[in-house]
């Protein structure tokens, strides 16, 4: 890659992180698709030659570095560059540590003006245009429990009798009543109301 600078850093975003290589791209699918649409800008880049994806770490844009809390998973093109620059050497081929201490020494490769830290080894970066489509995979690990039925279900409980299925089914039941009628806030109010006192009013 060529240290120079030009207008595209302006809007240049880096990615900074490592292919994976258990999860390969396979652009031949996409062609069984029917095309929706008339620019098909995410199609065009799972097709596009060495599309794959990477967990990324950080990302730079504007001059600042920013860490991600989780490491996540994005669609990138080709194995991407080493952020740091060959290491420095002297006219004698000798590599000039105190130099070294101060990489990355190309912006190009960063889009940083300055960095106190060094990158993992194994690093690579992905340089795109903050326009540019592409694709985010936010990956969740637990026990079915935790990532299936304690997201995606609501349990009612009614303390008088101490049960709880029974209430939570009702009030699962009217809310996907109210989704399939296309009514997601009403959906939301069926779960909110699932659950009222047994016996007398409302307010005791």
């Amino acid at each position: 890659m060529a240290d120079i600078e030009t207008l595209l850093g302006v809007s240049s975003v880096y990615l900074f992180g490592r292919r994976l290589l258990d999860i390969e791209i396979k652009p031949q699918v996409y062609g069984a698709v029917p095309e929706v649409g008339a620019n098909n800008f995410l199609r065009k880049q799972l097709i596009a030659d060495g599309a794959c994806l990477a967990r990324i770490f950080a990302f730079s844009f504007d001059g600042e570095l920013i860490e991600l809390n989780r490491p996540t998973i994005f669609l990138v093109h080709g194995q991407g560059i080493d952020p740091d620059d060959p290491p420095p050497t002297n006219v004698q081929g000798e590599t000039e540590y105190k130099r070294l201490a101060r990489s990355p020494g190309s912006s190009s490769r960063t889009g940083l003006g300055i960095q106190s830290k060094s990158f993992a080894e194994g690093t690579r970066v992905w340089v795109y245009d903050k326009t540019d489509f592409s694709m985010r995979l936010d990956i969740d690990t637990g026990t079915l429990e935790q990532i299936l039925l304690g997201a995606d279900v609501d349990f009612g409980f009614d303390p008088a009798s101490g049960m709880a299925r029974s209430s939570g089914g009702m009030a699962r039941s009217s809310g996907a009543g109210a989704r399939s009628s296309g009514a997601r806030s009403s959906g939301g109010m069926a779960r909110s109301s699932g659950w009222k006192p047994r016996g007398g009013s409302d307010f005791e």
